[in-house]
Formats: C-alpha cells, structure tokens, sequence
C-alpha cells in the first residue's frame, strides 16, 4: 500500500496518525514516513492494514473507540474476516437500495434495522438477529435493502 492509499485508508477510518501506529505497535512518525512513501510497512503491518481496508470498505469507524484500542482492533478483524459479502448479483430482486444502517434494535430472536437511502429515505425491517450478527449491521455500517414482493399494498395519504 503507498502512502497516498495509507493516508486515505487512516483518514477513511477516522484514525489519526497516532491511533494507527498504536493499533499496529509502531511509532507515529513510522506512520508519517509510511504516509510519506520514505519508508514501507513491514509484512506484519501490511497484513494489518490489509484488513484495516478491507474492514474500512465495510463502513468500519474508529469513532468512540479512542479509550479502547484493542475493541476496535477486534472489531477491524471481524468486519475484514467476517462471512462473505452477499453476492447481490445471485438474487432475482431488482429492488435494491443501498444506504446506511440508522437504527438498530436487537431483541433476543428478532431486530428492527432501519437503513437510510439516498434522498434522506429510511427503510424498515424485522430480521432475525442471527441474520444482524453474520451481515455484520450496526448503526453506521454500509447496508442494502432489497426489496422483493409480489404484492404493493397502496394507501390513501
């Protein structure tokens, strides 16, 4: 990874120079250096700042985390090695939404996650919590709302 993409990975995340060096056991300068191509990270941090950009593309945030590095840490790892992704194009729904999860209230069986769509719209829906825990949705976290019904029930507004 060259400087430019490290830089833009940190800032993606919301670290600084110095939470990224604490998370990978390094120095805040060795992260300016890396930032600044003078220097290169070594096979460990690579590995490490692999998942970081796999987590980062994920919707993964360092904010609130400050006090606890090694949560987000384990958080960073899960979101970089969780279950795949699902693959959208294997789905015969064409109404798909993609947004942000913007509520999320877990029960033991069931959830109500709430995903906001471009134009400020939110979409709602009760999903087992299993399924909140293997897609890996918080609030904040990248989401999709896939539609697919064959009946569109119309009321008077």
């Amino acid at each position: 990874m060259h400087g430019t993409a490290l830089k833009a990975l940190r800032r993606s995340l919301g670290l600084s120079q110095a939470d990224l060096a604490r998370l990978l056991g390094a120095h805040a300068m060795t992260v300016s250096r890396w930032e600044r191509g003078t220097a290169k990270p070594g096979e460990h941090a690579a590995r490490l700042l692999a998942a970081f950009a796999r987590a980062a593309e994920r919707g993964v945030r360092f904010e609130g985390a400050g006090d606890d590095p090694t949560r987000f840490l384990a958080e960073v790892l899960g979101a970089a090695y969780r279950e795949p992704e699902l693959d959208l194009g294997a789905l015969s729904a064409t109404n798909r939404f993609p947004g942000r999860v913007v509520q999320l209230a877990r029960g033991e069986v069931m959830s109500k996650v709430v995903i906001e769509v471009e134009g400020g719209l939110c979409i709602g829906s009760v999903i087992t919590t299993d399924s909140v825990d293997r897609l890996g949705l918080a609030v904040g976290v990248a989401a999709v709302a896939i539609i697919k019904a064959t009946e569109v029930l119309v009321g008077r507004c």
